[in-house]
């Protein structure tokens, strides 16, 4: 596996994920049609061969969400830290009536600023 997805963006590492099993479902298809064509020699390298394919696309994918848990872990903010500055917004503005969008949403840059400050 190159570094540029290793070390790629989030985006990045989905796409080489959904690429790996794109082409795993495409030999085992291929591996499907060589069986029914009674090929079995081939079928079994094709049912082989996506096999490997699929196990890369797993141990990626699981490599993505390793990364993405660890980055969210340092540096990143959740649904509780999202609700809670909301909540202290809201009651900060007199606990008005209307659209709770504003303060979450006014939440949410908050804390992507605080982020990007430290980071």
């Amino acid at each position: 596996m190159s570094t540029r997805y290793k070390n790629g963006s989030h985006y990045e590492n989905h796409q080489r994920a959904a690429e790996l099993h794109e082409r795993a479902a495409h030999v085992h298809l291929a591996a499907a049609e060589a069986h029914e064509k009674q090929d079995h020699q081939t079928g079994q390298e094709l049912s082989r061969r996506a096999l490997e394919h699929s196990e890369q696309a797993y141990q990626h994918t699981q490599q993505v969400h390793r990364d993405a848990v660890k980055e969210n872990a340092t540096g990143d903010f959740g649904h509780d830290d999202i609700a809670t500055l909301a909540y202290a917004l809201w009651q900060a503005r007199g606990c008005p009536a209307g659209s709770p969008e504003e303060d979450w949403d006014h939440a949410v840059r908050k804390l992507r600023g605080r982020r990007e400050g430290l980071a």
